[in-house]
């Protein structure tokens, strides 16, 4: 293990519940370098923190649409499976994900 310490930098928080980090609590999630002496740390979501292999965590888990952070950086959005037989008016649906996706997206800053 490799220790450094990063002096006079500016962390960026993206919290699910708690706005500041709170002493002696384990946050799981992503940190990036955003810039030379700037950081970015973005929580998981609380749904997943107990799994015991995490690969890229979901920053965003709602009824049908999440938002993973991958390793490269990089963004994805899930679409979860939508029963046919259980849609009863299309447009509706339609505006409630494109809702829940709009949320999703405000978390990448």
């Amino acid at each position: 293990m490799k220790k450094n310490v990063n002096l006079c930098i500016d962390l960026k928080t993206i919290m699910q519940e708690d706005a500041l980090l709170k002493q002696g609590q384990c946050y799981h999630g992503v940190l990036s370098r955003t810039g030379e002496d700037q950081y970015l740390f973005e929580e998981e979501t609380h749904k997943h923190v107990d799994r015991h292999i995490r690969r890229n965590p979901k920053l965003f888990d709602g009824r049908y649409v999440s938002l993973v952070h991958m390793r490269n950086g990089r963004y994805q959005v899930h679409m979860r499976t939508i029963h046919a037989g259980e849609v009863r008016d299309h447009r509706d649906l339609a505006f409630q994900v494109y809702s829940e996706l709009l949320t999703a997206l405000e978390i990448i800053d």
